[in-house]
């Protein structure tokens, strides 16, 4: 590897940076007797073969060597590459040992995260020092991994594995003979958090079973399944036989399940030949198992996207024995639940069978029995409770949970189909279809609050949002026909019609009560950030749903690349986009786009719109021509600019998109009015007037956007000298937004407001701006800061502001308010900044820092028309300059 080479996998040379990397620990075994075994000579002469070896494979793979003892510490860029490197070091390992005819074998660990790399000094080297330093958690871990695993055993966390699994097509023809292995969470000395830990390795070199504990790493599982527990626990059931109290102290589940452990609820094999039963009474049980605090059940929507990593068609595969203990190991579940009905002797009997996923054995089943159709769903409520304490839940909490099925969804069974095919129809992408039938089954039990929910999340989805109103508020009115965690989630639902501090609540509710549902923090993060502005809270919350299981964490993955652009964190973003893509992320707003905006690289923002597939839906399409619109404005192309955005409007109202239609038009006059349009201001006046309409309707339609366009609208008409419109719009926007109880709307409404004074009232003016900076204010808070610094003569203050409007480019890309409103308006305010800015240097003697700013500008805004009112301005400081 070279120089230029490595200083690029680190990202520095001679300074400490924090990067994303894949480390790798590996140690020979028994190396230390190979000297005693073979003699000075030879052991050396073996080490430099292995040593050769090693690095002629990590050359091969995209590694880099950092230390070595008797192993070596190796760092990747990829989990994948990792792997692959692992896998042929331990097989060319092992034929090294064949042909000096001495069992050689090595134990490797792998992890992934931030870690901090160093060069030394060439001081610090002729002492005896490394070249590169690398330090981070992520070394303690991939050690402890490492010395947790057998000779010829990869053990690996569950964030490399989950990367690098995705990635395995990339082993070409040696995945044949590759398997992946979970052997459960760890609790790693140092380490404070569980980790999961799984194996890759080759049939026939690798030991692809669980490793032994040792003194600095053991499994997390119930005391009473510890080594340690294990003698005093036989003599404790010994005693316990022969008292009629054992019936309350049962054993230990044979699969040693442990509290918030996963499992995979396979399909269920319906044998009494009533069609009604296929999909409604899998429903039922997944519905009655997620009930439990202690069990965490793989979500439907996460068994598919496994499914179709294994190459095999979602809605046809069954998942039975053999794939469902498969999609189990894939993704670290301990127990695999077989549940089937049967009609024997006019009689239904259900059963559910627990698989160890490892050994594809049965580990135990139960069954019930009942007479009848209406007697199904009460046999259910009792082979749940039974299995679950099999699985060690205690029955307090199983009966504090469990709520009867036939309550928590529907004695309908037409109906329970219906909302199953629903569930089916939701998770293939097929929104209309799952409407239809949500509709169908609650048209069968008014009461059926599940199926209004599902209801509701189809209708707030597509922006139905009174629609979606509308059905939460029929789930909410039967509460007691859900369980304990969908009327959390009901409740969520619910409070997304009302205030964010009513969210907040809601979700904090859930996400204590189960904190595996990773939809509750997911939920809280958003509301942080979408309504808050609350960056780095939300941040925090974004993170640990990308660091859990949930199917739809790639969401989270996308929004915490946003709120890192937003915060000029652009190698994070880099890195958090990617990630989303990589595991399958949906498509939200076009977000990796934002990226290359905020660093000024056209270039790449094209090709980065041109990989963002739309899939034709009509609000991807509108935001596909916005970002266009964004990519032009950085360019000083205000022509090719408006020119998206018409293209955006017309788009939205073909598909009669009404927000995402006006969010278009905004951009356009604000476009408009930066080019100096002489319809530009009748077209904000037009703009005002639809958006005035609109806000008297939100109360009912629960559309709030009008709320965000009119802030910024106010804001455009004073900057162009019409205060009378501003006026017009703060009368009506300032009572709403205040009632309205979003934090956003109001610090957009007192910020145009405290803008409006400052012709009249500018030292006022500037106290009111100042007052709402802090770490949740947004763009447009500082570019109304700016105005009103130059209107009071404040030429020190007005510099600083715009020298940071200029610096925060991120920001103005990726500052969230009502889907990216602002971004056109901000970008535009941005450039304007570096005129200021050079106009505002020149004026204070800054002569050099006013020519060097303005050149900025000139780099940016490679537009040919110099008629543009800010290509005039810059022209003027030019002049002067050069005078």
């Amino acid at each position: 590897m070279t120089a230029d080479e490595s200083a690029r996998i680190d990202g520095l040379t001679g300074n400490t940076t924090s990067v994303l990397r894949t480390l790798v620990l590996s140690d020979l075994v028994d190396s230390t007797s190979l000297v005693e075994r073979l003699g000075d000579q030879r052991a050396a002469d073996l080490i430099r073969k292995h040593d050769r070896l090693a690095r002629a494979l990590m050359q091969q793979h995209g590694g880099r060597e950092i230390d070595k003892t008797d192993g070596f510490l190796l760092v990747f860029e990829r989990p994948i590459q990792a792997v692959a490197y692992a896998l042929a070091y331990q097989r060319e390992l092992a034929d090294l040992g064949a042909q000096e005819k001495i069992e050689l074998a090595a134990r490797i660990g792998i992890h992934v995260g931030d870690i901090v790399v160093w060069d030394n000094s060439a001081d610090d080297i002729r002492r005896g020092a490394k070249q590169t330093e690398v330090e981070g958690l992520v070394k303690p871990v991939a050690a402890r991994l490492m010395g947790l695993a057998l000779p010829r055993q990869i053990l690996m966390s569950g964030t490399a594995y989950d990367i690098a699994h995705r990635a395995q097509g990339e082993l070409g023809e040696k995945l044949a003979r590759v398997r992946w292995r979970t052997h459960g969470r760890y609790r790693l000395k140092g380490v404070p958090d569980l980790v999961p830990v799984f194996e890759v390795g080759e049939e026939g070199i690798a030991p692809l079973r669980a490793p032994a504990w040792t003194g600095k790493a053991h499994r997390e599982m119930p005391v009473w399944r510890r080594p340690v527990a294990v003698a005093g626990e036989l003599l404790a059931l010994l005693l316990l036989v022969a008292v009629p109290a054992w019936y309350f102290f049962k054993p230990a589940p044979a699969i040693a399940f442990a509290n918030r452990d996963w499992v995979v609820v396979g399909s269920l094999k319906n044998l009494t030949g009533h069609k009604a039963f296929d999909d409604s009474l899998a429903t039922a049980f997944r519905i009655g198992l997620e009930q439990s605090r202690y069990v965490n059940v793989m979500p439907e929507l996460q068994v598919r996207d496994v499914l179709k990593r294994m190459e095999r068609d979602p809605t046809a595969t069954v998942v039975d024995r053999v794939i469902g203990s498969e999609v189990a190991l894939r993704e670290g579940a301990r127990a695999l639940v077989l549940p089937t009905v049967a009609e024997i002797g006019g009689r239904v009997r259900l059963t559910a069978e627990v698989v160890d996923p490892h050994t594809q054995t049965s580990v135990y089943s139960d069954s019930v029995e009942g007479v009848g159709e209406a007697a199904v769903l009460p046999a259910m409520d009792d082979l749940l409770k039974k299995m679950r304490g099999r699985l060690g839940e205690s029955i307090a909490s199983i009966d504090e949970t469990s709520a009867p099925l036939a309550e928590v969804t529907t004695r309908n069974f037409d109906a329970l189909k219906a909302y199953s095919l629903g569930l089916q129809a939701l998770a293939g992408g097929r929104g209309g279809e799952a409407l239809t039938l949500f509709d169908q089954a609650v048209s069968l039990d008014p009461h059926f609050a599940q199926a209004y929910l599902g209801l509701a999340n189809v209708y707030y989805s597509t922006s139905q949002k009174a629609k979606a109103h509308d059905a939460v508020s029929k789930a909410v009115r039967d509460l007691d026909h859900l369980s304990v965690r969908e009327r959390l989630n009901a409740q969520g639902y619910a409070a997304l019609f009302e205030t964010p501090d009513s969210m907040r609540e809601k979700w904090s509710m859930l996400t204590k009560l189960y904190p595996d549902d990773m939809a509750g923090t997911q939920n809280l993060a958003m509301v942080l950030w979408q309504y808050d502005n609350d960056r780095q809270q939300a941040a925090q919350y974004f993170r640990k749903v990308t660091a859990s299981q949930h199917p739809r964490r790639g969401y989270a993955w996308l929004y915490l690349g946003d709120i890192e652009v937003a915060t000029e964190d652009f190698a994070a973003a880099a890195k958090s986009y990617a990630t989303a893509r990589q595991i399958g992320s949906p498509q939200n707003y076009l977000d990796p786009v934002n990226l290359p905006i905020a660093r000024r690289d056209a270039a790449a923002a094209k090709a980065a719109l041109a990989k963002e597939d739309t899939h034709r839906y009509p609000f991807f399409e509108v935001e596909a021509e916005l970002r266009k619109a964004a990519i032009e404005v950085g360019q000083g192309r205000l022509a090719d600019a408006r020119a998206a955005t018409d293209a955006a409007m017309a788009i939205a109202g073909q598909a009669k998109l009404e927000a995402s239609r006006q969010r278009a038009r905004l951009a356009g006059v604000a476009i408009a009015l930066a080019q100096g349009d002489a319809t530009a201001g009748e077209n904000l006046g037009a703009f005002v007037a639809d958006e005035l309409r609109r806000l008297k309707d939100a109360p009912s339609t629960y559309d709030f956007s009008s709320q965000v366009h009119l802030g910024l609208a106010a804001m455009l008409a004073l900057r162009h000298g019409d205060s009378a419109l501003a006026a017009r719009v703060l009368a009506a926007l300032g009572p709403a937004a205040d009632a309205s109880g979003y934090r956003n709307l109001q610090q957009l409404a007192r910020a145009a407001a405290c803008e409006a004074r400052i012709d009249k009232e500018v030292v006022v003016a500037v106290g009111c701006l100042e007052a709402l900076l802090s770490g949740h204010a947004y763009y447009q808070t500082r570019v109304a800061l700016l105005r009103a610094y130059r209107a009071a003569g404040r030429d020190e203050d007005a510099l600083t502001t715009a020298r940071w409007l200029a610096g925060h480019r991120g920001l103005a890309t990726a500052d969230f308010i009502g889907e990216f409103a602002s971004q056109v308006p901000n970008l535009l305010a941005s450039d304007e900044a570096l005129v200021d800015a050079s106009e505002l240097e020149l004026k204070t003697g800054r002569k050099n820092d006013a020519r060097k700013t303005l050149g900025e500008f000139k780099a940016a805004w490679n537009s040919s028309d110099r008629g543009l009112p800010l290509s005039r301005k810059a022209a003027r400081v030019d002049a002067s300059l050069a005078q």
